[in-house]
């Protein structure tokens, strides 16, 4: 009795099953896609960030003592 409803539904229960399988895979791959558009962002914010440390080092090169002491008291609020 089994067998005979298995094998009357057995191409509708295939079916499901590559349906859930293409959506499972999709969804995978959207995941995938996603995870690798944050870590190209992360990149670009941190080269950013190391450019314009780079920019503020070469700005502080050869300035005097009140100068150096003045750019201290602005970034004490940042800490």
């Amino acid at each position: 009795m089994t067998s005979r409803l298995l094998a009357r539904f057995w191409g509708v229960l295939v079916a499901a099953g590559a349906i859930l399988a293409a959506i499972w895979k999709y969804g995978r791959a959207k995941k995938a896609e996603a995870r690798k558009e944050t870590y190209i962002e992360a990149l670009q914010d941190s080269a950013k960030r190391q450019e314009a440390g780079r920019e503020a080092s070469a700005d502080l090169r050869g300035a005097d003592r009140d100068e150096l002491a003045g750019q201290l008291r602005r970034n004490d609020d940042h800490w």
